[in-house]
């Protein structure tokens, strides 16, 4: 499911203005191309708190709000490197996309906003986008492993996902690290 296929920094995947939620700069755009599923079936399963899990490799657990909680616009989720992380919601368009935020007290991306679209190309066909925006990260330490482990993480998660929406091709463009087409 891998490809070689470039898509530079600066032709977007996607035509959704980001910036009324984030000044930071796109550091990794991820694709999923899909078929044998309908964009809302793909959305079911990537807007689902709960199948976090299923696919993302580093989410060790969900802690999602009771319907008697205050606070329904985000949950948290449990990483194996950095604890809790809370995602809040800031856009929610179904069946087509929507945007979060994710922070926490030793989450160390800081000014994390991602996008998640899912883009019809055909009958029971598409792609999934995930563009993670994101600034400074702190410690030393950070710095060093996240953008080398980060792309790969992801993409691994992604060929998982890949497995549940029929997805057909991942692609992932890095532009966090210093060895980067991007840079």
């Amino acid at each position: 499911m891998d490809s070689i296929e470039q898509i530079p920094a600066t032709s977007p995947t996607t035509e959704f203005d980001m910036s009324p939620f984030t000044t930071a700069p796109l550091m990794i755009d991820m694709q999923v191309r899909f078929e044998g599923k309908t964009p809302a079936e793909v959305f079911e399963i990537m807007g689902d708190p709960a199948r976090i899990t299923d696919w993302y490799l580093l989410a060790k657990d969900v802690h999602i709000p009771t319907a008697a909680s205050e606070d329904l616009s985000g949950f948290e989720v449990e990483f194996m490197m950095f604890g809790r992380v809370k995602e809040e919601i800031l856009h929610w368009d179904l069946p087509s996309r929507y945007v979060y935020r994710a922070f926490g007290e030793h989450f160390p991306i800081k000014d994390y906003i991602a996008l998640i679209e899912i883009q019809k190309i055909g009958d029971n066909r598409g792609i999934m986008i995930w563009r993670q925006f994101f600034g400074a990260i702190d410690g030393l330490h950070n710095q060093r492993i996240l953008p080398v482990i980060l792309p790969p993480l992801n993409r691994a998660s992604l060929d998982r996902l890949a497995l549940l929406i029929g997805g057909t091709e991942v692609i992932v463009r890095d532009y966090m690290s210093p060895r980067s087409p991007a840079q």
